[in-house]
Parts: C-alpha cells; sequence; structure tokens
C-alpha cells in the first residue's frame, strides 16, 4: 500500500473559549502541502483566532493542530523557525531598518546565521512582492501597503533561507494579506503566495475578498460565528445561497468566461437570504447553517 502523505497542517476538532465566549468551536480543516487555502467570513466569525490557533500563538481549549502529523505543541522552535513563518494582520516596528534590514530579519532566527546567500534571499523576496525600489528606505518611511508588503516579504525570505529536507512541508501562514494595497498590489502579493504554493508550500490565508480569494485559492473554507460552515473548491463555496446566509446579505454569484467563480452585492431591494441547500460535493456543518 502506497505511503499517503499528511496534511501539512491539520486543526482536528479545534476549539477555543475566553470569558465563556467559544469564538473557535469544533473546527476540522487539512491544508495541503502544495495549496493555497483562504478562509472568508464575516467579521467576528473567528478566522483571525483560527489562524492564531494554527500558528501556535493561542492554545486551543479542545481538539490540537497537527504540523506533518506531530502535534504543533510538541514541535521544537527551532524546526518551526526554519519551515514555518507568520504575518500577522498587523505588526508594530519603531526602529528605522530599512525595509531590506526588515526583510533581512526573517533569515536571522537562531541557527540560520546570516550570509550573503541570506541578503539575496532578501533583495529576491522584496522584489517578489513589488518593493525593491523601495530597499533603502527606512520601514518607518513607508505607507502602511507597503509596510505589510515588507512582512509578507520578510515571511518569504524565512522560507526561502532554509530549503526543506525531503518530506517537509514549508507553511505560510498569513492573516488579511491584502489589506490598506491597491488592486495592483493585491494582485501582486496574492500571486505570490499563489507562486509559494505552488512551489510546495501550504499556504492558508486569511481573507476578506471573495473574488481575489476565489481567483487565487485552491481552497476555500467559509467561517460563521465561530464554526466552520463549508469549505471545498471555489465554484463550490462561491453561491448566492450560501454566502448570502452567512453575510447576511443578498449577493449575487456568477462565473468569468473562463469560469472562475466571482459574486456581486445585490443593491437593489431583496429579500431576505434564504437557508442554502448544499451539494454533496461541499463538505459542510448543514445543522450549523440551518440553525444560524
Amino acid at each position: 500500500m502506497a505511503n499517503v502523505k499528511s496534511p501539512a497542517i491539520e486543526a482536528c476538532g479545534l476549539r477555543f473559549e475566553i470569558s465563556g465566549k467559544r469564538l473557535v468551536d469544533d473546527v476540522s480543516l487539512a491544508i495541503p502541502a502544495g495549496r493555497m487555502v483562504g478562509i472568508l467570513g464575516p467579521n467576528g466569525a473567528g478566522k483571525s483566532t483560527f489562524l492564531k490557533l494554527a500558528t501556535g500563538e493561542l492554545r486551543p481549549t479542545a481538539g490540537r493542530i497537527l504540523f506533518d502529523g506531530v502535534p504543533l505543541a510538541q514541535a521544537h522552535p527551532a524546526l518551526l523557525a526554519r519551515r514555518r513563518a507568520v504575518v500577522p494582520q498587523s505588526s508594530q516596528l519603531t526602529f528605522s531598518f530599512s525595509a531590506l534590514e526588515v526583510v533581512t530579519l526573517g533569515a536571522s532566527v537562531p541557527g540560520f546565521g546570516l550570509s550573503d546567500d541570506h541578503s539575496r534571499a532578501a533583495e529576491w523576496a522584496l522584489d517578489r512582492v513589488g518593493l525593491a525600489h523601495l530597499a533603502a528606505r527606512a520601514y518607518t518611511d513607508l505607507s502602511g501597503g507597503e509596510r505589510q508588503r515588507v512582512h509578507i516579504a520578510r515571511a518569504m525570505c524565512q522560507l526561502a533561507t532554509a530549503p526543506p529536507s525531503p518530506g517537509e512541508t514549508l507553511l505560510l501562514l498569513v492573516d488579511e494579506p491584502t489589506s490598506n494595497l491597491d488592486i495592483g498590489h493585491q494582485r501582486r502579493v496574492l500571486g505570490a503566495l499563489r507562486e509559494a504554493a505552488t512551489e510546495g508550500a501550504a499556504v492558508l490565508a486569511v481573507l476578506h475578498d471573495i473574488n481575489l480569494a476565489a481567483g487565487y485559492c485552491d481552497t476555500l473554507a467559509l467561517m460563521r460565528e465561530g464554526r466552520l460552515i463549508a469549505h471545498g473548491a471555489p465554484d463550490e463555496i462561491v453561491r448566492d445561497d450560501l454566502l448570502s446566509h452567512t453575510y447576511g446579505c443578498a449577493l449575487d454569484a456568477n462565473q468569468t468566461p473562463s469560469r472562475t467563480p466571482f459574486v456581486l452585492p445585490i443593491t437593489r431591494d431583496a429579500p431576505e437570504p434564504a437557508t442554502p441547500v448544499f451539494t454533496s460535493s461541499a463538505r459542510h456543518h448543514a445543522s450549523d447553517v440551518s440553525s444560524g
């Protein structure tokens, strides 16, 4: 019997509570190597909390996170630094480092040791997010969108300077990577994440733009009130009934000529969103939706 590779990262019955409130409730989701998974949902759905559980920043109240089949809590910090990079929703940095110096920080974790190769990796990562021309600019002088791209480049530099051994997976986790970005730079950043997945990394991204998520992700995971409502291919998730019910507003899903799904808000008066009827191919928690 052929060996079946475990998902790069897998949430198993994940739950997180704080002050009696359940922010993540019984979520199970696998992110395979070489795939880009986007997490969607309204504000307060538990997306960022789920990502923090996946990174290990938060410890689950119940359930567990597996990284290449091993509990994340048991993974050595040096191993995580070599194989996993995280870009949070916001980062604070007040030192007047140049953009290139901030990106190089991704290669300065214990055990890496800076070298000319790492400097070249930092330059490559800056170019990948379209900031090569600002390499010498002070980070504190950059716009919010430029700072966000610097941190994405930092994460890419981190993974590029520690190639995995055979059988190991690189993991990139990002929270709202396109916030503060114009449409051109949104495409550039998501294209870079997409390319990382194509090269074999597992990419998990919290996103708000349904259309961009559908265009770049292999799988979409839809959350509402802390629960995983549905997950599947973009054309299984970008549906009028499912999205309208989840977001609480009337939405109209369609497809481009190349069959990429997209959604538009319905601005005219529209009836209340109906409870969706799931297809068998979209894995889901039907009881969560019907009771929501």
